[in-house]
């Protein structure tokens, strides 16, 4: 469950924090110049850490993950899909919030018996992929919390996993795009849908936005892998279809200014 993903330096008052996400869905406020835990906030729901120190930050392992023997079935949350993933987030300025694309999916974990040889080993365990139950079907989950308080101040919850990182503008729009082909803007105070259209494949990489001759576009990809955040889906979600081919970059032209 590994914190390798992106790292956003926000100024706060007299505050200077970096903001970080990982696997185990914990969104974690740090002092980026001492390193010194400042808060948390638990995105979507995990059962890994049994507790996590309110003054450093330490967390504390389900002591039946550190005893696991090989051939035990643990059933854990979220599943190495992670809570999130590389879809990267996004800080908007003006409202001061982190938008985040999250996913719930849980698993059961068992450890194999691994020869101490050149060649083996590999990922050395077994997993069975999951719903994740408080979710209600809803994989996807696309949140913005407070950089202050730390609060969730909205969320969509939707069937698809969202596969894009996000995209937020200074005019107050936020663009994602999900496995189920549509590529959506919503409003970053409210969270609600804006507008949205569906593409020719499942919609996934980093949207970008640029201006030629005074107008915005927003240009996405469509594709195809992706790694976990597209294989544990293909388990636990077959209802969700789309085209074997199709990659493509699309570009949406804004509406000129009036």
């Amino acid at each position: 469950m590994d914190e390798v993903f992106e790292r956003v330096l926000v100024d706060i008052g007299g505050q200077k924090p970096v903001f970080t996400i990982g696997k185990t869905g914990i969104l974690w406020k740090l002092d980026r110049t001492t390193g010194r835990f400042l808060g948390h906030k638990e995105t979507v729901f995990q059962n890994i850490f049994t507790s996590i120190d309110p003054k450093t930050g330490q967390p504390t392992y389900r002591s039946d993950i550190l005893e696991q023997k090989i051939g035990q079935w643990l059933d854990v949350c979220p599943s190495t899909e992670g809570g999130h993933n590389w879809q990267a987030m996004s800080y908007h300025p003006g409202t001061g919030q982190l938008i985040i694309p999250l996913s719930q999916s849980c698993m059961q974990m068992s450890g194999r018996k691994v020869e101490l040889k050149e060649g083996s080993g590999g990922g050395a365990g077994d997993r069975r992929f999951l719903e994740m139950p408080s979710a209600h079907g809803n994989i996807g989950k696309l949140a913005a919390f407070d950089v202050k308080t730390m609060k969730e101040t909205w969320s969509i919850q939707q069937r698809a996993p969202f596969l894009t990182a996000v995209l937020s503008t200074a005019g107050g729009v936020a663009f994602v795009g999900d496995l189920d082909r549509k590529f959506k803007a919503v409003d970053v105070r409210s969270g609600a849908v804006l507008w949205e259209t569906r593409l020719g494949t499942s919609v996934q990489g980093f949207p970008v936005s640029f201006s030629i001759g005074g107008r915005q576009y927003i240009a996405v990809t469509t594709g195809l892998g992706g790694g976990s955040p597209r294989d544990v889906p293909r388990v636990i979600a077959p209802d969700i279809h789309h085209p074997g081919n199709g990659s493509a970059l699309y570009v949406f032209a804004l509406p000129p200014a009036k």
